[in-house]
């Protein structure tokens, strides 16, 4: 299904704004994050340099009271990392450290290291400061905003990717009513263009006063009456004001027939009306007109050749039953959407079960269908 010039700017701008308030979204929670995990990482490094300076303080104190051997320099051996004891002038005792430190700070970073300096031995064996220096802090932090740019890429990948598909999901019913609405136009073109280029024809015959040319004059410009009557009822429903009145529908539902069989007799089809009763109801004559006009018209229209309609009136209802194509099942669910055709082997506009749908709903009259493909279709109206 192809998109239009307003379709594809419409679809760009839904993504550009959909990805951009996504990626600030997800650059905060990023940031956030980032800032978390380096503060958490930091958090627990210093807590691990300082427990292993107090375990190393209360050993040397405990080895100083005690009289017990302390070595300093197998502590620095054996120890994971690098390590410095320094004497109250801040001489290296014994260490692994090879850069300077500064003693008037606790913990700060000196380059890709973090370097702690622990006081808590005060002068036992000789030993003033503990500083434990802990490297690849920066490695760590380079490696997590790596990590993040890395997920952070294909997260927004991805959103893209659903953004894209949601965007065109959301464009979809538009798209089905342009087209429906651009098959309209050529339908609407089609319809009209059959019954003036008869009336052409008509008008310009050699004999213009025959029945059969004046049989086919009033056909045509019935049929044009007939379309312009049910979109002026369609688009302009809303544009005057309907005085519902009690009407005999018998007597409305004659007169319609009279004009209907001509169509019928076309097609070599065969009306039959049984009334077992009188029918009243409250409502307009126009609107009961496109009721009845619209569900004959497509028993007419959309059966066979030779073939049945049987018109019924019992009790409060109205049944129209013909020996047509049918209604697919997957069409039923839409057969009263506007614009909506079930069908193009013949010419129509889908507007014709939009209008009797509308006209059921505003004089809340009950309508039930049953239709089976290649058998036929029955609508009950129920008033």
């Amino acid at each position: 299904m192809y998109l239009t010039k307003e379709e594809r700017r419409t679809l760009v701008q839904f993504l550009l704004l959909y990805l951009s308030s996504s990626f600030i979204l997800f650059a905060i929670i990023a940031y956030l994050f980032y800032e978390s995990e380096s503060k958490a990482f930091f958090e627990k490094t210093r807590n691990i340099m300082q427990m292993n300076a107090s375990v190393l303080s209360s050993k040397i104190i405990h080895a100083h009271m005690s009289g017990e051997a302390f070595s300093l320099e197998e502590v620095v051996k054996k120890y994971q990392g690098k390590i410095g004891f320094y004497d109250k002038n801040n001489n290296a005792l014994v260490s692994s450290i090879n850069v300077d430190i500064d003693f008037h700070k606790k913990l700060y970073q000196e380059g890709n290291n973090m370097i702690l300096v622990d006081n808590s031995t005060f002068g036992h064996l000789g030993v003033k400061s503990i500083v434990i220096e802990k490297e690849g802090i920066d490695s760590y932090i380079t490696r997590l905003e790596y990590q993040i740019i890395f997920y952070l890429l294909w997260i927004y990948i991805f959103l893209a990717i659903v953004g894209y598909f949601l965007a065109k999901l959301f464009i979809k019913p538009i798209q089905q009513k342009r087209l429906q609405l651009d098959s309209f136009i050529k339908d609407s073109t089609h319809e009209l263009n059959t019954p003036i280029t008869a009336l052409m024809l008509s008008v310009n015959a050699p004999k213009l006063a025959t029945a059969k040319n004046l049989e086919r004059i009033k056909l045509s410009a019935t049929r044009v009456s007939e379309i312009h009557k049910d979109l002026t009822y369609l688009m302009l429903e809303n544009s005057k004001e309907v005085v519902p009145e009690e009407l005999c529908l018998n007597k409305i539902l004659k007169e319609e027939l009279t004009y209907l069989s001509l169509l019928a007799e076309k097609k070599k089809i065969e009306m039959d009306l049984e009334e077992k009763n009188e029918l009243y109801f409250e409502i307009d004559k126009e609107s009961f007109v496109r009721l009845v006009h619209n569900l004959v018209n497509n028993a007419i229209k959309y059966n066979k050749v030779n073939g049945t309609i049987k018109i019924t009136i019992v009790d409060n209802r109205l049944i129209i039953k013909d020996t047509g194509v049918g209604i697919s099942k997957k069409d039923k669910e839409a057969i009263y959407e506007r614009f909506y055709r079930a069908s193009d082997q013949v010419g129509g506009f889908g507007l014709g079960l939009n209008i009797v749908h509308k006209v059921c709903q505003a004089y809340d009259i009950g309508i039930e269908m049953d239709s089976k493909v290649g058998v036929g279709t029955t609508f009950i109206l129920s008033f």
